[in-house]
Order: C-alpha cells, then structure tokens, then sequence
C-alpha cells in the first residue's frame, strides 16, 4: 500500500521566529508516523538544512514589477467584487478599509512554482504580525491556494503568536495546532474552525514554535527519535519515570506497586546509575531483586541505565519519585505532572505540576485526574496529521459507499 505523503511549508520569517527548531519537528513527525515527509520553502538554505534528512523542494517566488495602473485597475476590480460585502454585523464596506491602503498599497503580483506532488495534507506556520516577509506571505499564500484547489488539507500551526482579530491571515488553513487554549479559544470564537479541527500542542512541541532557546531541549530533539527507538515503547501508553535512588527502596517499591493499578495503559522506566553500586551488585541487580513481585505486576516495565536520566525524563510524560530532587524540579517546569511520594513526608501542592503526596495509593488519582483533563486535551503534530488521515479516509469511504 501507498505511503501518504507530508509536506512542511516553511518560510524565512517562521525559520528565523523558531531559529531552525522547526526542523526537529519535521523529523519528529517523520519518525512517528507511517508516511513520507517532504519539505518545501521558497528559501534555498531552508532546503539546505534538511540535506540527508528529508526531500526538500526549493519553491522561489518571483516578483513581477506592475505599473502604478495595474494597482489602481485591481483596486477598481476588487471594489466591483467586494461592494455588497460588510462587516458582520455593520453596514460598513470591508473595500473602505482595505481598497486605498492594504489592497493598492501592497498590490505585488508573483509567480510560483507548483507543488512538487499531490501530497495528502500540508502542514504549515500560520500568518500573523511576526510573519511579514513578503516572499513568506506570498509563498503561504501560494501553498493555501494550490492546496485548496487540489482538495488537499492543510494544517495550521501557530509559531507567531495568534489574537486580537487576527483571522483573516490565520482563515487559509482547515485544522489548527495551537500553542494554548486561549489561541485555540480564538480560532474556535472567531468560527475558522469547528471546535473538533482545532487542537493545543504538548509543551514539548510548543517550545519548538517559539524563539526561545533551551539548551537541554536543543540538546535532546535530536538524540529524541534513536532514543525512542531503543526503548521500544509501546504506542498509546502513558510514560512513567521513576528515577531510583537505593536510599528509597520502600518507597519505590510502593510507588511501583500503585502504578500498577492505574486503569490506562503506562510504560514505566525505572532510571538505574551504571556507576552506583551496594555489597558487589550493581543498582539495576539491586532493582531486579528487590522489585521483582512489582515489575511482574506492570504490562510494560524497562530498567534503563544506558541512557541518561535527562533523556527519560523528556521522553516522559509523567515523573513520580520518592525525594524532592533535580528530577522533580526540572519535570514540573517542563509541564510534567510531577510526584514526590515520600514515606512520612509533607502533603502539599507545591507549583502548577508538582505535588507531594506520601501515601502512593493517592497518586493513582492524581495521574487519572492529570490523563484526562491535561493529557488526552492536547495532540502532538503527528496524532493531527493521523487525525487528518483518518478523517480523509472515513470520508473517501463514506463517498464509495453513497455511490455504490
């Protein structure tokens, strides 16, 4: 069967706005979903960048030079268009306020390449006030018509910043990935999209759409895909890290033991140091021995003493530990819900996603309460895409199935 095809619109202005991180979003989808993923930008070094990791497509955008004329004529045309359009709600033209300014005044006419293949869905950065390049905006533009025409869905990310009636650069595309659910709360209230077409991204993927640099972030996107692959986890399952301490075995024997009764499915790695050792054995023997009867008790249970405790806990979605440590300091800043479940230690709510709770019966609520009303509320690029597909294909079906 057929791979469906990706394709990542990306234009100067978002490149610069993410400085290049747009690029392990790219490869993150690639890796996680069962498709070819292809890149097009109007920007050749854009193109550059993804040599020997995805086809790239160098799509310039020329600009004709019109006479002062040929403005005034589309402007006399856009009127004759437009002359029994209002704005809701009013008797006001919309040809008042864009005829003499913003239609005349950026009137700049450009030629495109066409798109290198019929691809199954488009994913691009949304224009708004950051993304004012002209040869961004055009080629956007240009992507969005030639999608549009061809039946293709497109997907709207948002890298600048969206609000304050920004709709009409963000109304091109056909399903929105948010940063926030104000900016979804937007598109939603502004009617781009129904509320089902509109998703927020997980924190991790947010950050890859900002300007802002974090080194242990950069460090990790691009060592994120081999990971995952040695840990082999498996697909819908909630990650759970536990990074171990030999000082704490009763609590962790305890923590592994309630999450065993969590009612979704979880995959939980027990984080070993290969240099810690007590009497001769080596920490993951010590793991291996005394939570034996636990770890028969969880479908899905990893030791892991290759890879370091920074790789695990970015890989995870949840952290649960049995001392107030590094480890809980960074996952909660990082939006992981956080747990500190001490024996005779405090019950508090320390920060947004950080708690502490000595009795580890309790956090199975905690996780249950976090899985369904923060988890399973946001959608990674690659579930939107899958989403998209699916939809494509309910409704191809549907259509054969009418017409038979």
């Amino acid at each position: 069967m057929k791979k469906p095809r990706i394709l990542f619109a990306i234009g100067d202005i978002d490149w610069k706005y993410s400085r290049g991180k747009l690029r392990h979003l790219v490869n993150r989808v690639a890796a996680q979903g069962p498709w070819e993923v292809s890149v097009a930008s109007h920007d050749k070094e854009i193109c550059d960048a993804f040599e020997g990791q995805a086809e790239a497509f160098h799509l310039p955008v020329n600009f004709l030079t019109p006479l002062p004329k040929h403005a005034t004529a589309m402007g006399e045309l856009m009127i004759r268009y437009t002359s029994d359009v209002s704005f809701p709600g009013s008797r006001f033209p919309v040809w008042k306020t864009m005829a003499t300014d913003d239609f005349i005044g950026c009137f700049c006419p450009s030629i495109h390449p066409p798109l290198p293949f019929r691809p199954d869905a488009i994913v691009y950065p949304l224009m708004a006030i950051d993304n004012n390049t002209a040869a961004a905006c055009h080629f956007y533009t240009a992507i969005a018509r030639e999608a549009h025409s061809q039946n293709v869905p497109v997907l709207g990310l948002e890298v600048s910043p969206l609000g304050d009636r920004q709709s009409l650069g963000a109304s091109l595309a056909d399903y929105y990935a948010m940063k926030s659910e104000f900016s979804r709360s937007f598109v939603t209230r502004q009617e781009l999209v129904p509320t089902e077409r509109a998703f927020v991204l997980p924190p991790l993927e947010t950050y890859l759409l900002t300007c802002r640099n974090d080194s242990l972030l950069d460090d990790f996107f691009p060592v994120e895909n081999g990971a995952r692959a040695s840990l082999n986890l498996p697909p819908g399952h909630i990650t759970v890290f536990v990074p171990h301490n030999v000082a704490f075995v009763y609590e962790t024997r305890r923590i592994l033991a309630a999450l065993s009764a969590l009612r979704f499915p979880v995959a939980v790695l027990l984080g070993v140091n290969p240099d810690v050792a007590r009497h001769s054995r080596k920490e993951k023997e010590i793991a291996e021995l005394v939570y034996r009867d636990e770890i028969a008790r969880l479908s899905c249970f990893l030791i892991c003493e290759e890879r370091g405790w920074r790789e695990l806990l970015l890989l995870s979605d949840v952290v649960v530990g049995p001392n107030f440590s590094v480890h809980a300091e960074l996952a909660a800043q990082y939006g992981k819900l956080t747990i500190v479940s001490q024996a005779m230690g405090q019950k508090a709510w320390i920060s947004e996603n950080l708690y502490a709770e000595p009795e580890p019966e309790r956090i199975v609520g905690l996780i249950e309460t976090w899985i369904e009303k923060s988890f399973l509320q946001k959608r990674s690029v690659t579930q939107i895409v899958q989403t998209i597909l699916d939809r494509r294909q309910d409704d191809h079906e549907r259509e054969v199935h009418l017409g038979s």
